[in-house]
């Protein structure tokens, strides 16, 4: 299945047109919740879909859509999904159709009419939904998606075109029922490298996505390789069964121009901290006996891994490899990205 056959099908379901308010009946999203499942089953969709993500969006981690179907308003965009991440419980008002594409996640439900009366969000129930599994929401509901796993997760979200938060100004305030909360703009240095490193961690997914797709895979890899700083190309190496990484000699030259590295001691650990006026962010946590290694590449412009004091050679790399991957430092014939 193509996209354009998945954007047909809404035309010869007679989905509502943009301007109706209009419901769509349960079995015509069941019909495209079908559609989306079996277009998932093959490489040809979510490779069509990833592309486009990739060239609209270009890493940006929000949830926007990277298309919308003419007319008909219908919104399609994914979802990224940090290690623990959870959205929050937050309202559906519209038909949705949502497909777990990488990984896995947990989504748990909510009994809408129990909570509209105990002004507080009562429980259903949780169930588990791995890559592949694809499922829908036809009238109001609360849910909250986690990502339970130690990895990057990633779903597909197909919107109504009337999907948003309603039962509030319905009904009042419910306890823990979560606003939609934009995304704030970098607002000084600290802010816009953390922006980067996630727009990193999001074409790193992708990577991840991308790996599983076999031969056909390989031109949307060579573009996030192109496109990702050090760390993101190293995956994608790794990904096209290449080798890049780093070794023992590798210059490393510190980023993130106005951001100030610091280290914190504190119960037998030591963290590594991007400080930047009155913000901290916790980068590295080792234990405490290797606090003198962070101290050391806190206060450097360049280093080698070799050079990193107190670690054994495996240490080194491992630390030097885990900068790169924050993005705080990068090979130094690296930097013009």
């Amino acid at each position: 299945m193509r996209l354009a056959e998945l954007t047909a099908l809404f035309g010869q379901l007679d989905f509502p047109r943009a301007e109706d308010r209009t419901r769509p009946p349960r079995d015509q999203v069941r019909a495209v919740e079908g559609a989306v499942r079996a277009g998932l089953s093959d490489d040809e969709l979510p490779l069509e879909l990833l592309a486009l993500e990739i060239e609209r969006r270009d890493g940006a981690p929000d949830l926007a859509p990277f298309h919308v179907v003419p007319e008909l308003g219908v919104r399609m965009a994914f979802a990224y999904w940090r290690p623990g991440r959870a959205a929050g419980a937050h309202e559906h008002s519209d038909w949705t159709v949502t497909a777990v594409l990488h990984n896995a996640l947990d989504v748990a439900t909510f009994d809408l009419d129990e909570t509209v009366r105990a002004r507080r969000l009562v429980p259903k129930r949780v169930f588990s939904a791995e890559a592949g599994r694809v499922g829908h929401i036809h009238g109001p509901c609360i849910h909250d998606p986690r990502n339970p796993t130690r990895s990057w997760s990633i779903s597909l979200h197909l919107f109504g075109p009337h999907d948003g938060p309603v039962l509030e100004e319905q009904v009042g305030p419910i306890e823990g029922l979560s606003a939609p909360a934009p995304r704030a703009a970098a607002e000084d240095a600290l802010s816009a490298a953390l922006l980067a490193h996630e727009r990193e961690c999001v074409r790193r997914a992708q990577i991840d996505a991308l790996a599983r797709r076999g031969p056909a895979a390989a031109a949307l890899l060579a573009r996030l390789h192109a496109r990702g700083d050090a760390g993101t190309r190293r995956r994608a190496a790794r990904a096209r069964g290449r080798t890049e990484d780093l070794d023992a000699q590798t210059v490393l030259a510190r980023r993130w121009p106005g951001v100030d590295l610091d280290v914190a001691s504190d119960a037998g650990r030591a963290e590594l901290l991007a400080r930047c006026g009155g913000r901290a962010q916790p980068l590295l946590r080792v234990e405490a006996w290797a606090a003198p290694a962070l101290r050391a590449l806190s206060v450097a412009g360049e280093l080698r891994p070799r050079d990193i004091p107190g670690l054994a050679e495996a240490e080194q790399l491992a630390l030097a490899r885990a900068l790169v991957d924050w993005g705080t430092f990068q090979p130094l014939e690296a930097q013009e990205n």
